[in-house]
């Protein structure tokens, strides 16, 4: 059971307990996602079983698309609906026309704190178990990129509501942006619900629900996933000699004369998929050459990853 399976999760259930549920369901060991989702958000989570959990680090850099709404003139201490109501205000006022304008001066790189209701590590502890106990510790800004904040529809009223489609880098945290925006808007703000629809080139549409994992047999949960040579398909393929293999699995230097291709347009620093013949893959690596001067003297390959 090696591979990568789209689960949609539902709200109210955490990352964990998405990944626990299906680890007694395959019974596999090794198992594990790539991104959390609040318990309260719902939506894409890729999960990698077998030997996809060496590749969760590569996937853990892909952009991500989300769909949600932020509730105005209420500010909460986790930023989201779960939390308690620190202020409120009559944001009444607040027009459409604000809030597009707000949205296009958060497009681009900003800064961003991340919320203390987070996984974030500090001194071995979880923030939000921190902030469970009533402690506070500074935390640093951090720079993420927004490529894509859109209002889709703005509801008036005492709290108005704003519903948006967001695309941003790995490591944003939309309930902070939420927060940034109330801030700026000068009514305060809070994220009142989330949906991840997209991680890199994974879609939600194709994603299992829960529930449908629970009434399928380990065999059928199989043709959904998708097997280690495509969980990447965005690094170059790179082909190995059969009697190559037994090097890559040993880590040891590959050269020129080792591999059956070399991709047009392959750089110094590309990552690449190194795969047998029949397929399987056996290394994450990165190139050492570019296509146009390889050398045939000089190691071609550095490993990132080698899936023994």
């Amino acid at each position: 059971m090696n591979g990568l399976l789209l689960v949609d999760k539902p709200e109210g259930m955490s990352s964990y307990d998405v990944v626990e549920n299906i680890k007694k369901i395959l019974k596999v060991k090794k198992i594990g996602h790539t991104g959390t989702l609040d318990p309260l958000a719902t939506g894409l989570l890729l999960i990698c079983t077998g030997k996809a959990t060496k590749l969760a680090q590569f996937l853990q850099d892909f952009d991500k698309d989300y769909e949600g709404e932020m509730t105005f003139g209420i500010t909460t201490d986790t930023l989201d609906k779960e939390g308690e109501i620190i202020e409120k205000k009559d944001a009444h006022s607040l027009k459409k026309e604000d809030i597009e304008e707000i949205f296009s001066s958060f497009q681009g790189e900003i800064n961003q704190t991340p919320p203390m209701f987070s996984a974030i590590h500090w001194q071995g502890e979880r923030l939000y178990k921190l902030a469970r106990k009533g402690i506070e510790i500074e935390i640093h800004e951090r720079k993420i990129y927004i490529y894509k904040l859109k209002l889709l529809s703005f509801f008036p009223g005492f709290h108005p509501r704003a519903k948006f489609k967001l695309k941003c880098s790995k490591g944003t945290y939309i309930r902070s942006l939420c927060r940034d925006i109330g801030k700026t808007c000068g009514y305060g703000a809070y994220q009142s619900s989330l949906k991840r629809v997209q991680i890199g080139h994974f879609s939600l549409e194709k994603a299992l629900k829960i529930k449908d994992l629970n009434n399928m047999d380990k065999e059928k949960i199989k043709n959904y996933f998708y097997p280690l040579k495509e969980i990447l398909p965005h690094f170059p393929l790179i082909y190995v000699k059969k009697e190559t293999e037994k090097l890559v699995k040993s880590g040891r230097p590959l050269y020129l004369s080792h591999i059956e291709n070399l991709p047009l347009g392959l750089e110094k620093g590309d990552r690449v998929r190194l795969c047998s013949k029949e397929g399987d893959l056996l290394s994450i690596g990165i190139s050492l050459q570019d296509a146009t001067h390889f050398s045939k003297d000089r190691i071609g390959f550095k490993y990132l990853k080698v899936l023994v």
